[in-house]
This record gives structure tokens, sequence and C-alpha cells, in this order.
């Protein structure tokens, strides 16, 4: 925001270069402006990033599950192919038994149930009761073999429905992940894409600021920097040796004074003020300290309001929403007045004989 105050003494104090002022004015909203785009540029980048990301991980755990499986499948057609051969045995062994006892029942038990018609049938259906129970036993020996069977069986047709289950498995497996690969391919495209114009736009925008800076310095409103998109780059600050004041809002700190480093591209950028989120929607902005407003102006459909403090110290307040009907231009404001409110973010600044202070030297924010 150091573009912003030094903007705002232009209009207050240097009445005599109308013309500049008005080509730094529009060349502020364009900075704003692209500074806006390249924000959510950078937030869609970074939604994609950890797009990607999550991509990644699944991808590394299903190739981990597919290793498994297909370990566990190496040898799989050839144990369906035993178990089948195994299961083929029982199953001939299972058919000799059933048609061993029914010959047994049908031979023997058909005499039993013969009508009697004289002595000697039923001489022989008594008989044929005693081979009946004389060979219980085998019949019993039969059956319990032929349940054994049945067991096998049921047992190999388990262990076949496994791996054959197992077989459909690793396939699902394959082609999720042909799919998480496809989605990943083309999520790094959309990334590439919005890294390539969002390196555009940040060239653009570091231009149009650097152009802005000269202008200021030719105007002697800022001293000349040389370039503050360096790695080691450093802006020389003012120190504020007074008593700390209130805070302009209840809120925490999103966006700290001084530099950070670009999300995207990592390079170094100055920031001279700092951003506040209020706890609460539609919250009440403050005068940090007693002055006059020597200025009230909008960007981007949000207001900015400047007050000038005795010492040459300057409090911009920037992003708001509303202004207090009570505050105009020219009026002399107290410690704690409500000059405004504001929805979202509020960008505060506090700057002394044209150098940048950080604010949080300033104020006492909890």
């Amino acid at each position: 925001m150091r573009w912003i105050v030094i903007f705002l003494a232009v209009l207050v104090f240097g009445a005599s270069v109308t013309t500049t002022k008005k080509e730094i004015k529009k060349t502020q909203i364009i900075i704003s402006k692209m500074n806006d785009k390249l924000d959510k540029l950078a937030r869609e980048i970074r939604k994609k990033q950890q797009s990607i990301n999550s991509l990644n991980s699944k991808i590394n755990s299903l190739n981990k599950e597919i290793a498994k499986l297909q370990e566990t499948l190496k040898d799989a057609n050839k144990v369906l192919g035993e178990l089948n051969d195994l299961k083929k045995g029982y199953v001939e062994k299972e058919n000799r038994i059933k048609n061993e006892i029914i010959d047994f029942l049908s031979t023997n038990y058909y005499l039993d149930t013969q009508e009697v018609d004289n002595v000697n049938d039923l001489i022989y259906n008594e008989i044929s009761k005693k081979i009946l129970e004389a060979n219980a036993q085998k019949i019993a020996k039969i059956v319990k073999q032929s349940k054994t069977i049945n067991q096998n069986i049921s047992s190999i047709n388990k262990k076949i429905d496994q791996i054959i289950k197992k077989q459909q498995e690793l396939k699902s497996k394959k082609e999720k992940l042909l799919s998480l690969l496809k989605a990943r391919k083309k999520e790094i495209q959309a990334l590439n894409r919005q890294k390539l114009l969002y390196k555009k736009r940040l060239e653009a925008l570091i231009r149009k600021q650097k152009n802005l800076q000269n202008r200021l310095a030719q105007l002697k409103i800022i001293k000349k920097r040389k370039n503050n998109y360096q790695p080691n780059y450093k802006v020389k600050t003012a120190v504020y040796r007074g008593q700390k004041t209130i805070p302009p809002l209840k809120g925490r700190v999103i966006k700290k004074f001084g530099s950070y480093i670009d999300p995207v591209y990592k390079i170094r950028i100055y920031n001279d003020s700092i951003t506040i989120k209020p706890y609460q929607k539609n919250a009440v902005v403050r005068a940090i300290m007693p002055g006059k407003v020597v200025y009230i102006g909008e960007n981007n459909d949000k207001k900015i309001i400047v007050i000038k403090h005795r010492g040459d110290i300057f409090s911009i307040y920037a992003n708001l929403d509303k202004i207090s009907p009570l505050i105009k231009k020219g009026k002399y404001v107290k410690r704690g007045q409500i000059i405004a409110r504001v929805t979202d973010t509020l960008e505060f600044e506090v700057t002394y004989k044209e150098k940048p202070i950080n604010p949080l030297k300033v104020i006492s924010l909890r």
C-alpha cells in the first residue's frame, strides 16, 4: 500500500502536478485491479496444486495396493488350474459313491418293499433285512465319505471364489489408476496454463509498479527505489517512538508488514501495510489517534480514508465498505472515533516523513 499513501499525498498537497496526479491515479487503479486478479489466480493455482498432490497420494497408494495384489495373484492361474483339477477328481469320486449307494439300496431295498404273497417271499424279505442290517456300517461309511468330499468341494469353491474376486479387484484398481492418471495429466496441464498466465500478469504488475515508483520519485515524494523484487531487497522504514495506541478494529493480521514471498514464483515483494481480518462482519473502524481527515476516496468500489496526525504521521484505512456520514474531508477526529465499517478485510498503513512504519509498532492489536 506504499504507493497508495504517496498517491494520496500528491492529491492533497501537490496541486501543481495535476496531470501527473491523474496518471498516478489511473496507474494506481490498474495496479489494484491487477493485484486482485493475481490474488485470485494465485488461489486457483494453490487449489490446483493441492488437487494434484491429492491425486499423487491416491495414485501412490493405489500403486502399492496393485503391487500387493499382483504379488498375491502371481501364481493365480496355476493355482486355479490345480484347484479345478482337484475339484473335478472329488466330483467324479462323489458320483461313483452316489451310484454305489443307489445300486446297493435299489438291489436290496427293492426286495424289502415287495408284497408278501407266500412264506417264501416272507423268508426272502427277512433275508433282505438281514443283508441291509449287515451292510449298514458299510453304507454309513460310504455316506461319510460323500459328506467329506462335499466339504472338500465347498472349500475348493471358496478358494476359487476368493482368487476370482481378487482378480476382479485388481482389474478394477487398474482401471481406477488409469482414470486418476488421466485426471492428474489434465490438472497438470491446467496448472501450467495458469502459471503461465500468472507469470505474464506478475511481470506486467512489476513493470507498472516500477513505473509508478519512478514517477513518484521524480516528484520527490518517495526516494527512488532500485528494485523491490530482488531476493534480498529491503525498504528503508521509519521508527515509531511513541506509545502504542488502539487498533483500527478488532481482528487478526492475515498479511504482515514488510517483505513476503510470492506464493507461486517465490520472489520477494515488499508490503508497506498490514491486512486485518475482523472477527465479525460489518465491523467498525476507528481512528487510531486524533487528527485531521485529509483524503476520502474510492478504489475498486472500496473506500479509503487518510488521516494526518501530529508529527507528520499519516494513517491510511483502505478497503472500506461504508464511511461514517460524520466523517468529511478537513474534519478533525478524536482517538477511537468511528470513521467507517468493513465487512471483508482492512488494509491499514502508517507512514512518517514518506517512510513506512510497521503498523504493529504503532497499535496494540489483540
